[in-house]
């Protein structure tokens, strides 16, 4: 009961401050926000909905359409509040329209947009104040960096060749394009504020690991557009087994196995549990029923797809796999069968290759957690089927968790991890 009623008060106190801060920048007067939100609008007035900035590769495209929905409702809470978000889309004309309407002349919103809670409205509104869409971008990357590079500093600080892995991964993922679009980066500031946290607060006990899931749970729920909200649990986990696989304190399989299912569930339940919240305030305060939409709309990203549409209809269970696949190795089509045959077939002969002729007699007790982290990136395309298919040009990131998992599996197996680096 006590442990309950403490992840409860970390999970209404981390929600209660994120949500009193939207509603703060909410009563921001749009007339304060206009200039530089003009600027924003000229932005996309003449850009496409999706723009490859590398010769039609995929993992490289600009998503101007997240982002101008973004604007859009953040532009209108501060008209209607922080709860009930709506936005205008622009009719026949598209959401840079729609947005282009709604500042200049002042549309009324025409498409409701409650199942998020829509947090980085929270930062897009208050640097408004400031700066244009451009620089909340680039804001954006350079705290990414900022906490990127702190967080390898500390994890290099004791295991120079943890932080290179975790690089090499990042590097894997081309996370420097996150800087293309406000929708990219969330998860991934959201990770690696988490993840020094981690680092710093795992020698004191498990309980702190447990309470950073809860606080990420929440966060990713509260601030992110479902893209790769797993790697603020996926990651940080990987990072610490590894660190404490390689300095040989990682406890029994039993107790990795549960400190690991605790955090997932605690995870898990911090994420949905956010969800609820905003869909059962909506409900009561807009008198409608706000979970059944919401939960439909989720069934779509399941198991989705139209007849009529068959660039957006997978053509089987598992193409959502082979998509994402696709765009880590650099993909230029939705699905490339052979591209991913010769990616997986080159990596894995290397990976093999290095572990058979330097592996240790017996293999670390961090190689089943590592691979099991790792895995659960497949499992989420699978559950979020339809949404991986068709996002597969952004979802991709979310296999930085599955990269380290393997490289730092393969590298505790080694014989030579035993040097301090």
């Amino acid at each position: 009961m006590k442990a309950v009623m403490r992840f409860g008060a970390v999970f209404a106190a981390t929600l209660t401050l994120l949500w009193l801060l939207l509603f703060l920048t909410a009563k921001l007067p749009n007339e304060a926000l206009r200039q530089n939100y003009e600027k924003s609008v000229w932005h996309y007035a003449d850009q496409a909905v999706y723009e490859s900035q590398n010769g039609g590769k995929l993992n490289a495209i600009k998503d101007n359409y997240a982002d101008a929905i973004w604007l859009n409702v953040a532009w209108h809470m501060g008209q209607g509040g922080s709860l009930v978000t709506h936005y205008y889309n622009g009719e026949t004309l598209g959401e840079n329209a729609g947005l282009y309407r709604s500042v200049f002349e002042n549309a009324a919103p025409n498409t409701d947009y409650t199942r998020y809670w829509h947090g980085t409205a929270l930062f897009i509104r208050l640097l408004h104040l400031f700066t244009d869409v451009q620089g909340i971008k680039t804001i954006g990357f350079l705290t990414f960096l900022l906490l990127a590079g702190f967080t390898l500093v500390l994890l290099g600080r004791r295991h120079l060749d943890l932080a290179v892995l975790l690089t090499l991964s990042l590097c894997a993922v081309q996370i420097w394009n996150i800087r293309l679009s406000m929708e990219y980066q969330p998860a991934f500031l959201v990770a690696f504020l988490l993840l020094p946290a981690a680092l710093l607060l795992e020698r004191r006990g498990d309980i702190w690991l447990e309470l950073l899931s809860v606080i990420g749970g929440v966060s990713v729920a509260f601030f992110d557009f479902l893209t790769t909200e797993t790697v603020t649990l996926l990651l940080p986990l990987a990072v610490v087994i590894a660190v404490r696989g390689k300095e040989e304190r990682l406890g029994t399989r039993k107790e990795t196995l549960f400190l690991l299912v605790r955090c997932g569930i605690l995870w898990l339940v911090s994420y949905g549990g956010t969800f609820l919240v905003k869909w059962a305030a909506v409900s009561l305060l807009a008198r409608e029923n706000a979970i059944a939409s919401a939960v439909d709309f989720a069934s779509v990203r399941m198991l989705g797809g139209t007849a009529d549409d068959p660039y957006n209809s997978p053509a089987h269970f598992f193409s959502c796999i082979l998509a994402n696949l696709t765009v880590l190795f650099g993909g230029t089509a939705r699905v490339q069968v052979g591209r991913v045959v010769l990616g997986l077939s080159l990596t894995t002969v290397v990976l093999l290759s290095v572990w058979y002729l330097f592996r240790k007699k017996e293999p670390s007790p961090a190689l089943v957690p590592l691979l099991g982290l790792g895995s659960l990136v497949f499992l989420r395309f699978l559950v979020l089927n339809n949404h991986s298919y068709v996002h597969e040009f952004f979802v991709y990131r979310a296999l930085v968790s599955t990269i380290f998992s393997v490289l730092g599996a393969v590298w505790l197996s080694l014989k030579r991890n035993r040097r301090r680096l």
